[in-house]
């Protein structure tokens, strides 16, 4: 029984993802598009097609129902993200196991340097400066119903701050992983951000919701087992058309792999690509991000795990 509503729901989140026109916005009618921001180097490199192929503390972001399926104790991972040459991005993720689910914890902060506050016209003498900056902090628990599905929840507290407006407010997400029958073959669907509107100076938007289903597939074949990770997620945003994500993971050895990935039906986004090295307990990922915004730089991203 427990199944059958399971796979219910997966069907259900399969519908939703296919009726774009019934969700979708116009740009510029939502906000804090800082939740979109993934976590982890290894999931940027690829493409950030990371739905059904993230994994450990990274997956708290992505989908921490794939951590339900896995043996794994504890995931630690901290990240620093350089965007745009303007803005810095800084997370850290935990996920445990407990009992017969892992718990998640999660926390995302996005800020720029000091700007020069002008007045309504923005000319004139400086009146100060600010810092704009976003937070969010998460709690997620993951848990598998049997061997080849499972699903998680996460519901986080966010705030924004920009000069002397800022608010705050409550989000949640549903996550759902299959491992189907074919071996290495994952299937994942996640509905995220999705909570009330917040208001900044007066003017009230929504949150950067979007339902996203991803397929990740690692081959059995004797000379790439366990070498070769290939993923592909569509993501049907509330404000814009849908996006296609395309990564693939090479590990050349145990413990060194490299990695590259693209975004599709984006303006500013292109090429992605990085690599990961691990020698046992620690990982060190790094991964470029291509930015087709003029006078803008590309983006950077590192990320430190450990696990226990």
């Amino acid at each position: 029984m427990v199944r059958t509503k399971l796979m219910i729901a997966f069907a259900w989140a399969c519908a939703l993802a296919a009726a774009p026109a019934a969700w979708a916005g116009e740009p510029g009618e939502v906000g804090m598009l800082s939740l979109r921001m993934g976590i982890g180097a290894r999931e940027a490199a690829m493409g950030g097609a990371a739905v059904a192929a993230s994994e450990g503390a990274a997956a708290i972001f992505w989908n921490p129902a794939n951590n339900a399926l896995l043996d794994r104790k504890t995931d630690l991972m901290l990240q620093h993200h350089d965007y745009l040459g303007v803005f810095k991005h800084e997370s850290a993720a935990v996920a445990h196991r407990a009992g017969g689910g892992v718990i998640g914890l999660i926390f995302s902060g996005l800020y720029a340097e000091e700007l020069v506050r002008r007045g309504e016209d923005q000319v004139g003498v400086p009146e100060g400066t600010f810092r704009p900056y976003d937070v969010a902090f998460g709690v997620s628990y993951a848990r598998a119903f049997g061997d080849r599905f499972a699903a998680a929840l996460n519901a986080k507290y966010i705030y924004e701050t920009i000069d002397l407006y800022s608010d705050s407010g409550l989000a949640f997400d549903l996550f759902l992983t299959h491992r189907t029958m074919i071996e290495g073959f994952v299937l994942g669907a996640s509905l995220t951000n999705m909570g009330s509107q917040m208001t900044l100076r007066s003017q009230p938007f929504d949150l950067p919701a979007a339902a996203r289903l991803g397929a990740a597939w690692t081959p059995d074949t004797d000379w790439l087992k366990s070498r070769l990770t290939m993923a592909a997620d569509v993501v049907f945003p509330n404000d814009t058309t849908e996006k296609v994500h395309l990564g693939a993971e090479y590990r050349l050895l145990t413990e060194f792999a490299l990695r590259a990935g693209t975004r599709v039906n984006y303006e500013n986004q292109g090429l992605t690509a990085g690599a990961g090295f691990r020698t046992g307990r620690l990982s060190v990922d790094y991964a470029f991000e291509e930015s087709k915004v003029s006078g803008f730089d590309d983006g950077h991203k590192f990320s430190l795990g450990v696990i226990w």
